[in-house]
């Protein structure tokens, strides 16, 4: 095990950051919406043009950091995956594009739903208050979370609010593309006519995982 974790160490990063400190762990975020998995589990980190790595792993909501758990106990963040091509969590697999995981939901050999969740903190709101979102910049350290400019601090104690976005998107090979009418007849190029007749009979876009899967196997026959 000691060995596996050093691979996985060496190969995802050359810096390694301790995530949690005393205090009520997130800002009292539940770990299921903390992060992508409910907990961390045994899974596989596969690298471009690299063997794979194994370790105990989960994937942070708020910032789409890969996660581990060292021989110590303490949640390790990979700070360079930029090599990272898809990870497996128990059964679960997630596509790594574009500095996002996106949890797959197969269609086809190479092809399926790409759902996209990400937890954003809520600038300016009162505890308990749900507005509009904001977008995330990266962070320096895990104890304070930075959401445009301002610090949100997640370990003293104190619950911050938030709310969670998921979106339906595509995947191709190692690609994700937006849902979308244009992308349909791009990875449908034999089924435009068809797709053009689905939208002119009133269809509109999925908004859920198992409609994108039906509307997948529909182009695909």
């Amino acid at each position: 095990m000691k060995r596996i974790l050093l691979l996985l160490c060496v190969l995802a990063t050359p810096l390694l950051m301790q995530a949690q400190g005393p205090g009520r762990p997130h800002g009292g975020i539940p770990d299921d919406v903390y992060y992508l998995m409910p907990s961390f589990a045994d899974g596989y980190v596969y690298f471009r043009g690299q063997m794979p790595a194994q370790g105990k792993l989960n994937i942070c909501a708020l910032d789409h950091s890969l996660r581990f758990i060292a021989e110590d106990g303490q949640e390790l963040e990979a700070s360079n995956p930029e090599s990272v091509v898809k990870v497996m969590i128990d059964t679960v697999f997630f596509l790594h594009c574009q500095d996002l995981f996106y949890r797959m939901y197969p269609v086809s050999a190479d092809m399926g739903v790409a759902l996209e969740r990400k937890v954003h903190i809520i600038r300016g709101a009162k505890e308990g208050a749900y507005g509009a979102s904001t977008q995330t910049s990266s962070i320096r350290e895990y104890s304070t979370y930075i959401s445009e400019g301002y610090s949100y601090d997640l370990k003293d104690g104190k619950d911050v609010p938030f709310e969670v976005n998921e979106n339906v998107c595509i995947y191709k090979g190692d690609t994700v593309f937006p849902f979308n009418k244009r992308n349909l007849r791009k990875l449908f190029p034999a089924k435009k006519a068809e797709i053009d007749a689905w939208f002119k009979a009133g269809h509109s876009l999925p908004r859920n995982v198992e409609d994108a899967r039906e509307v997948l196997r529909y182009f695909n026959q």
